[in-house]
């Protein structure tokens, strides 16, 4: 679990998931507070250098952008990538150059219509370049808790099925 910006709070869909998975990990150490995303790359990176096996990463929003640096470096080290309601780059003031390559993996990303901090054709933009699929959760807003995703079964179930895709993986 790679949270976005505050570090996905207690409430948050991600938080619950990991309450609900406690043998699943989250990547902890950054300053919750500070998009930089070099840091928070190089955080995820460590995290994945860590790990033996290649592990699902399950992002959010700033979370999403430093998964797919990271995933980028170490590709061998990551079996799939599900980012959900990721960040604009310009809104954060990223050099958009450093996001400019395909996702090495398999994955999805997962946004909605009325995301104040990333426009759907902003997104539908990324995910091509990143030539991952688009799942429209529909006027959703950012898919956290002042959106009403606490728990956020569906997302679950979009989680189970991009690793009901993948070759022998075992649905947590």
């Amino acid at each position: 679990i790679v949270p976005g910006l505050h570090n996905s709070g207690p409430d948050h869909w991600q938080s619950r998931w990991h309450r609900q998975h406690p043998h699943w990990q989250r990547v902890t150490g950054q300053r919750w507070q500070e998009p930089d995303l070099a840091a928070w790359s190089e955080q995820v990176a460590s995290w994945l250098r860590a790990n033996t096996e290649p592990v699902h990463i399950v992002a959010h929003s700033f979370g999403t952008l430093a998964s797919l640096l990271a995933a980028q470096r170490y590709p061998q080290r990551v079996a799939s990538l599900f980012l959900v309601a990721t960040a604009d780059p310009a809104l954060l003031g990223i050099d958009e150059t450093q996001l400019t390559m395909p996702a090495p993996v398999p994955g999805v990303v997962i946004g909605s219509r009325n995301d104040p901090w990333m426009s759907l054709s902003r997104l539908q933009h990324w995910q091509h370049i990143w030539g991952l699929p688009l799942h429209d959760a529909g006027l959703a807003g950012h898919l956290n808790t002042d959106s009403g995703h606490g728990d956020w079964p569906e997302g679950l179930d979009w989680l189970s099925e991009l690793w009901q895709r993948l070759p022998s993986v075992q649905v947590a």
